[in-house]
């Protein structure tokens, strides 16, 4: 993300933060169940089964159900953060300096960004001066720019329409461009998942198809074990992996 100095906060801080308490507990149950029966089905082991459940809803729930929910988020404030400036724009373009077009600007938005301009609005009141370097955190380049461009606006003077107009087109790009390249990984992500379904649904099929060599094959309790957590933990971090890459919709202008 941003360079700008940010407090880091576990995981568990950062799900509390998109969750309630309730939906975390909904969440890790759910997935637990799903988990531990998938272990069960093809080892046949109930405590090997809960471990395994319980380490694979823990990593499933980070990587999927947290990450997908930041990833909405992030988008809805990056729209957020284009209706800032647009109406900031506006209300600079109706002859309001930065200050009363912050504060008109802030009633048109969510809670999140009404935050940040509290910030600006704070040190402009205490010292005077436009600072917006907070706004770095949420790794918008456009965004910057138009932040250093309403500065010199601020320190010079100048016409707001023509200085902030091919700005708020480059933030509308790369915000298109970045629900693009989202999409586009989206497919991806959706055929590997599919690829490793079926590969995961192998050794369940051949309990339900060939129940007598798979018993046989469990029977030979250590390799068999060892050989089928290997094989569930590589899906668990292929599937991490492809997650990853499809959630990352950084791009460079």
């Amino acid at each position: 993300m941003a360079k700008s100095k940010k407090k880091k906060i576990s995981l568990w801080q950062e799900a509390r933060l998109l969750f309630s308490g309730w939906a975390i507990v909904g969440w890790l149950a759910f997935l637990f169940m799903m988990h531990m029966g998938y272990v069960y089905i093809i080892l046949k082991d109930v405590p090997i089964s809960i471990i395994a459940g319980a380490f694979g809803s823990v990593m499933w729930f980070f990587s999927f159900t947290v990450a997908n929910k930041k990833v909405k988020v992030y988008q809805f404030q990056l729209n957020e953060l284009l209706k800032y400036a647009t109406n900031m724009s506006f209300f600079m373009q109706s002859g309001k300096n930065p200050y009363y077009s912050l504060i008109e600007t802030k009633k048109t938005l969510d809670i999140s960004i009404q935050k940040e301009i509290d910030k600006t609005l704070a040190k402009l009141e205490e010292e005077a001066k436009l600072d917006t370097k907070h706004f770095e955190k949420y790794n918008f380049p456009a965004l910057n720019q138009f932040h250093k461009i309403l500065k010199i606006k601020d320190e010079k003077g100048g016409s707001a329409r023509e200085m902030f107009g091919r700005v708020i087109k480059s933030m509308n790009f790369e915000i298109s461009k970045r629900d693009d390249l989202h999409r586009k990984k989206k497919g991806k992500a959706k055929t590997i998942y599919m690829i490793i379904g079926m590969v995961g649904a192998m050794p369940v099929m051949l309990d339900f198809m060939t129940a007598n060599i798979y018993e046989q094959f469990l029977s030979v309790k250590g390799p068999a074990t060892i050989l089928l957590l290997l094989f569930y933990i590589v899906i668990l971090f292929t599937c991490k992996f492809a997650q990853k890459n499809k959630n990352d919709i950084s791009i460079r202008l």
